[in-house]
């Protein structure tokens, strides 16, 4: 088995295994990176792709993602293990597994805190992954994510978020490291990132305070999640469904190949949590796409009064710290990885 850091010329191939292993459902999605892979490689940190092959045939893609953040209170640098595709005559096979893990090592130099995400429904990965006699990494769970997809039409205009000018980009970064810094996994922000990203950048502020602060992210030129297809029931189903989540102000069912209008709310951090419902609201009327996305930790004080307030669509998903290149110490803190660069 032959593996290789990804080039440009693999673009194909790498959407091609994307896009064949959707995440099974009563809807079929996939996360995709349409139309190139490489269009806007390391939006946010330095990404490394890496595809594996045997007879000329693919047989799976990985990502090691790289990225400062905090663990423990500290800035660290970390790696993101993400889009672990494998073909399906050979899935279940612990040699593919265990060989691109020793790529990984062996080439990519990995730093000492490594984590990953896995969908919290998705129990036949997370019981492999998770044996510790299977000769893989260690995966210690760290929490869960509730994804949040909230339909804008449910927005109300409030007046309290403002568009930063960059010279207050620094205060931002500085209030929104003072909120995350106590959260495992939570992303360092930097100055040079929001003016590169050329993003709008918020700030909710009291007597000009800093009180919250957000980044509007719409990734659709590059990163989507599309619905593949329909299993039967809800091919009849969908029209119905849609006309109700229309009138119920609900994430309405895209289209089949069609992706999912939406744009993150990335970087949301907020100083009193009595805020969060009302900046959510206000976020949700400025919002330019049909459904506004944020990451919000299942052990978060505010997660059941934002579900009953917005009844958005939820998608679930597991941390854990990969013992890949070391056996760092994952204290059980609170987590706050940023869903928008998962």
């Amino acid at each position: 088995m032959h593996f290789q850091t990804a080039l440009p010329e693999h673009s194909s191939l790498l959407l091609q295994l994307l896009e064949e292993n959707a995440m099974q459902g009563t809807i079929d999605m996939v996360m995709t990176r349409r139309p190139d892979y490489f269009s806007n490689l390391h939006y946010f940190g330095t990404e490394y792709p890496v595809l594996a092959e045997e007879h000329n045939r693919v047989v799976g893609m990985c990502q090691l993602t790289k990225h400062n953040g905090f663990i423990n209170g500290q800035l660290q640098p970390l790696g993101y293990l993400n889009s672990l595709r494998v073909s399906h005559h050979y899935r279940n096979r612990i040699r593919v597994l265990r060989s691109g893990f020793d790529y990984l090592k062996q080439h990519l130099s990995p730093p000492p805190y490594c984590y990953t995400s896995i969908a919290s429904d998705n129990l036949t990965a997370r019981k492999l992954l998770e044996k510790e006699n299977t000769g893989l990494p260690r995966y210690s769970p760290l929490g869960e994510l509730s994804t949040l997809a909230i339909s804008t039409q449910r927005g109300r205009y409030l007046g309290l978020w403002q568009n930063q000018t960059v010279e207050q980009y620094q205060d931002v970064v500085e209030f929104y490291h003072r909120q995350t810094i106590g959260y495992q996994l939570s992303p360092q922000l930097s100055v040079e990132w929001l003016i590169n990203s050329g993003l709008p950048v918020w700030g909710y502020r009291v007597n000009a305070e800093l009180r919250a602060c957000a980044v509007l992210w719409n990734q659709q030129a590059f990163k989507q999640v599309m619905a593949l297809d329909y299993h039967s029931i809800w091919r009849t189903l969908k029209p119905i469904y849609n006309g109700y989540a229309g009138l119920m102000k609900r994430v309405a069912l895209p289209a089949k190949q069609q992706a999912l209008d939406q744009s993150f709310l990335a970087f949301f951090a907020i100083a009193d949590h009595q805020d969060m419902l009302s900046l959510i609201d206000d976020a949700l009327s400025r919002c330019t796409t049909n459904v506004l996305t944020f990451g919000v930790a299942y052990s978060h004080p505010m997660l059941n009064a934002v579900i009953k307030r917005f009844r958005p669509l939820s998608y679930k998903t597991c941390l854990y710290g990969v013992d890949l290149v070391s056996s760092p110490v994952w204290p059980q803190q609170a987590i706050a990885p940023e869903a928008a660069i998962l």
